[in-house]
């Protein structure tokens, strides 16, 4: 797999259109909802994010550990949802302006994006450090001409996998029952 750093979002406009390619060529995305303390509530803006996104939700855990990024804080609660890649859920996606926004306290932390259960764009907002993992040149091309800075790293990187096949297939069955 082929690493590619994602190094800026010049506009809305180009952080739209790749919110829109990233929905349409995944299969799911994940957030990490932060709260200070098990006890401590999600602040507004977490809740009305999770309120958004709850159809499209297709399993979560606590965690320590998410693409590219590993925490040892043991007080502070992070929880990794991860929701259907439905082009329905493009204007709650749309809310912020740029990749690096989310983040804490505003928004959920860390938005990935994933194709046959591996995380194929992986966001560590705080650290303003975005990738893109593809064995695809085309997929690089296609974000280069949305307007995105995406530079060829490293080659033969091993990549985050989460499988959710058994989940996604339950989604998929639920909404054409609808």
């Amino acid at each position: 797999m082929k690493e590619y750093f994602v190094d800026e979002i010049k506009n809305k406009k180009v952080y739209d259109n790749f919110i829109q390619y990233m929905l349409e060529h995944s299969d799911f995305f994940s957030v990490v909802y932060f709260r200070n303390r098990k006890d401590s509530p999600l602040n507004k803006y977490l809740k009305n994010y999770k309120k958004a996104l709850r159809p499209y939700i297709l399993h979560a855990e606590n965690t320590r550990k998410w693409p590219n990024t590993e925490t040892w804080d043991g007080r502070s609660v992070y929880r990794i949802a991860f929701y259907y890649a439905d082009m329905e859920c493009y204007d709650i996606l749309t809310r912020v302006n740029d990749i690096f926004e989310w983040h804490y306290p505003r928004a959920p932390m860390d938005l990935c994006f994933y194709k046959n259960g591996y995380c194929w764009f992986a966001l560590t907002a705080h650290e303003e450090m975005a990738y893109l993992y593809t064995d695809n040149d085309r997929d690089a091309e296609a974000l280069r001409n949305l307007g995105l800075e995406v530079t060829y790293t490293e080659d033969n990187v091993q990549v985050f996998y989460y499988d959710l096949t058994k989940e996604m297939n339950h989604y998929r069955t639920k909404r054409s029952n609808q």
